[in-house]
């Protein structure tokens, strides 16, 4: 509700400030990849982070000039998920499963792995200023910079697929599972090339960053895309 408030806020904002005539105005669609390099740990051969990876993505974007080389933009971005699975070794006692010495197996550490599965996806809600720079009759350079409002969810599926011993209810879940779903806040810059194709069409291809710091993701978002602009 918060991040519906804020962004509402922003939209009326940048609505505020159009100017009421000579505005060009523009609706553009790209597809892209995101890129997240997360805070990890190393422990027994095993990598845990927050969900490093890579997935596809697409994106909607509605901006306008506010003056001859400045504009501001809207762009909804939804990446794929990306998922992470991990395997880690644990040994239970015998005693903990209900063996005894003589009872078939010593009272040892049984060996079993411990299956983790993650899957993470960000979707992000941008307000940005962008500021052009021609190079060109028909291509231009634009550097953004704005705040990004991301809604990120991340769910874990936690188990011990391969238990061969029989275990006493309760002692061992097969599989177990949580979903967590957290909102944040942070600055996103970026910078892309927009080469005109005809009087209404660009070609636009650029690259942002995002930065997310939180409890489900600390890390950063890179987001190369290519896509099509239409201006009216």
């Amino acid at each position: 509700m918060k991040i519906g408030v804020c962004v509402g806020a922003v939209v009326a904002a940048l609505v505020g400030a159009l100017p009421a005539s000579g505005q060009s105005v523009y609706v553009a669609g790209a597809i892209g990849a995101e890129i997240v390099r997360t805070s990890s740990t190393e422990s027994g051969g095993s990598t845990f982070d927050a969900g490093s990876g890579e997935a596809f993505a697409g994106a909607i974007r509605v901006g306008t000039s506010i003056a001859p080389r400045f504009g501001v933009e809207l762009e909804f971005y939804r990446p794929g998920e990306i998922e992470d699975s991990s395997d880690l070794p644990i040994f239970l006692p015998g005693s903990i499963i209900g063996t005894r010495p003589g009872g078939g197996f010593p009272d040892v550490g049984l060996p079993y792995t411990l299956a983790q599965t993650t899957r993470v996806r960000t979707t992000t809600t941008s307000a940005v200023l962008y500021v052009r720079q021609p190079v060109g009759r028909r291509v231009e350079l634009a550097y953004l910079g704005g705040v990004g409002f991301s809604r990120v969810v991340r769910e874990i599926d936690l188990g011990f697929p391969g238990v061969v011993v029989p275990l006493p209810p309760g002692i061992l879940p097969q599989l177990y599972s949580t979903r967590t779903t957290q909102y944040a806040v942070g600055p996103v810059v970026g910078v892309e090339m927009r080469a005109g194709m005809t009087e209404h069409l660009q070609l636009v291809a650029g690259l942002r960053m995002h930065t997310v710091g939180q409890s489900v993701v600390d890390g950063w978002m890179i987001r190369p895309n290519v896509g099509l602009a239409w201006k009216f």
